[in-house]
């Protein structure tokens, strides 16, 4: 069977010297393509990195600038002056305070901000712990006073 074999035309031209030489040249050109398909991958990671922190690093600039124009802000006349009114009672010369009662101030607030402050105090969870409690109420038999 062996000799059979060692004798076949097809294991003749399997291992001819000119084969070997295109077996040879396969296997080269396969492992550069594999190599640069890792070098490829490789490079597209560090890209991707790089990108990533030059991102990290605008909103770092940004952030500084941010709080730049902050402390600028606090070291100014106006902010001082604000705060001085508003923590210690001063006021420019010539200035008057003026009482409003509520219910007048009340009169003359835009309407949209009055619904909006009313959404506000009805929020979802509200009505969710609502609903819960009249569970509650119902299980212990209990009556919600309106």
């Amino acid at each position: 069977m062996y000799e059979k074999i060692k004798n076949s035309s097809f294991s003749k031209s399997l291992f001819n010297t000119k084969n070997l030489g295109l077996y040879a040249v396969f296997l080269i050109g396969l492992s550069v393509t594999w190599s640069t398909v890792k070098i490829i991958q490789k490079n597209y990671i560090l890209q991707r990195q790089i990108t990533t922190l030059q991102q990290s690093v605008a909103v770092q600039t940004q952030m500084n600038q941010n709080e730049t124009l902050l402390i600028n802000y606090y070291s100014s006349d106006s902010y001082l002056s604000l705060e001085a009114r508003k923590y210690f009672n001063k006021a420019l010369p010539g200035e008057k305070l003026i009482l409003v009662p509520t219910a007048i101030s009340n009169k003359y607030i835009h309407q949209t901000a009055v619904i909006n402050s009313d959404i506000s105090k009805n929020t979802p969870k509200a009505k969710v712990l609502q609903n819960w409690q009249d569970w509650v109420n119902f299980f212990f038999h209990k009556t919600s006073a309106p």
